[in-house]
């Protein structure tokens, strides 16, 4: 069966194969949306943060190291630690913008689907921090546990109207 699948895959163009990451990860957003939207309105907004943060501990760091292994990042330092993050089923769903500098960098979200989706829906704004803090954490401890990660904006704090979230990641020595 996955020889099927894979057979059709080799058949698509380069843009044909972005494209179908780009569906991809809006599938993957929507169903993240979906369950939590779903877990909200039957338990409550703190409930529903709860399992989202449970499942990004455990998903994200499933997701770091398939990552990490199926491109050999693991100790590869900072670079390698953006470029996971790029490779993550949410990411071509966002967008971002990095900053680096000799030792570190800043991740800053200018466009977060999950956050405008509930503006739309007249919700109010969600504390997302701890979900990235356990998606970034679990990259940076499988990657290169010598990067540390440290938010500096995320809602539900004050932010600028084109900025979501900013993290800033650093090399260092290992915890």
């Amino acid at each position: 069966m996955q020889e099927l699948v894979h057979n059709e895959l080799r058949q698509l163009s380069r843009d044909e194969l972005i494209d179908l990451i780009d569906i991809l990860s809006k599938n993957w957003l929507t169903l993240d949306g979906l369950w939590f939207s779903g877990v909200e309105e039957k338990y409550g907004l703190a409930a529903a943060l709860e399992l989202d943060v449970r499942m990004w501990r455990i998903g994200s760091r499933v997701e770091a190291r398939r990552i990490a292994e199926r491109f050999h990042l693991a100790g590869a330092g900072l670079t390698a630690v953006l470029r996971a993050i790029n490779l993550t089923s949410w990411a071509a769903s966002f967008g971002y913008e990095v900053e680096m500098a000799e030792d570190r960098a800043v991740w800053t979200c200018t466009d977060c689907p999950p956050q405008r989706k509930r503006q739309q829906m007249g919700r109010k704004e969600f504390a997302c921090r701890p979900t990235f803090e356990a998606c970034f954490q679990n990259l940076c401890q499988i990657i290169d546990p010598r990067v540390r990660v440290a938010c500096r904006i995320c809602p539900p704090g004050p932010h600028p109207e084109n900025v979501w979230c900013q993290w800033e990641f650093r090399l260092g020595t290992p915890a």
